[in-house]
């Protein structure tokens, strides 16, 4: 299977007042195929920023990342349309009710009509959405709100799914339903980036794990590469450098 999303030398540096320059993505080189790839890291490693400039979100300060061979960065577009993107920090118009910002999205995405309507209908069912369609963002609970975030990610068939810490805030069917979505993306044949804390996930949905580490990869390989279960958990904390004592 060929990539087809390649970063060549990319680089992302910011300024902290009490550090001076932070270099948060480190000359990374990546080709990524199709399939669930896991990113896993300390808080500060590097993982937003990657997914941000993966994204479009974010311009390289040096460096190239190419989408099925187009370089993204010189024409963005080009992969906004292709994209499925949620992170922590997405919010959702308050006002709005959940059918509301969901065919917002989709008129964005260029949908209208019974396309719309099957999409929206699709995505409702994933998420058991149908109680809460019609209430307005504001009056929803966190779990809901993040429902609705990832039916508006998934909406208009993105080839790239990024998924920023995705099960924030879900109760434990909610969690199952998110799993189920990804894994229903990679059958599709989708590219999908998952970044989370939670090593479990990863055992249950990747193919492929990065762990990185001051904003270069230390690890680069099959989740199993590493051992399972605790020896996983070992394992990622000794590559992150944070081993509590007794590990």
């Amino acid at each position: 299977m060929l990539p087809v999303l390649i970063l060549d030398q990319v680089r992302k540096s910011f300024f902290d007042p009490g550090r001076g320059e932070v270099r948060a993505v480190d000359n990374l080189t990546l080709a990524l195929e199709p399939g669930v790839t896991a990113l896993v890291g300390a808080n500060g490693a590097g993982k937003s920023t990657l997914l941000r400039l993966m994204s479009t979100l974010l311009v390289p300060d040096a460096g190239t990342i190419a989408w099925d061979g187009l370089d993204v960065v010189e024409r963005p577009e080009d992969l906004r349309r292709r994209l499925g993107y949620l992170s922590t920090t997405t919010r959702l118009t308050p006002r709005l009710t959940a059918r509301e910002v969901l065919r917002h999205i989709g008129h964005l995405y260029g949908l209208d009509g019974a396309d719309l309507d099957a999409r929206l209908a699709a995505q409702v069912a994933a998420f058991g959405l149908e109680r809460v369609l019609d209430q307005r963002m504001d009056g929803l609970s966190t779990g809901e709100r993040q429902r609705v975030n990832l039916a508006r990610t998934l909406l208009a068939d993105p080839d790239l799914v990024v998924l920023d810490e995705p099960a924030t805030g879900l109760d434990l069917v909610a969690a199952a339903q998110v799993r189920t979505a990804v894994r229903l993306a990679r059958r599709e044949g989708r590219l999908i980036l998952l970044a989370t804390h939670h090593l479990d996930e990863v055992e249950a949905l990747a193919d492929r794990l990065l762990v990185l580490h001051q904003g270069r990869v230390a690890y680069d390989g099959p989740p199993g590469g590493l051992g399972q279960g605790e020896g996983l958990r070992a394992a990622v904390l000794e590559l992150m450098d944070e081993v509590p004592h007794g590990v």
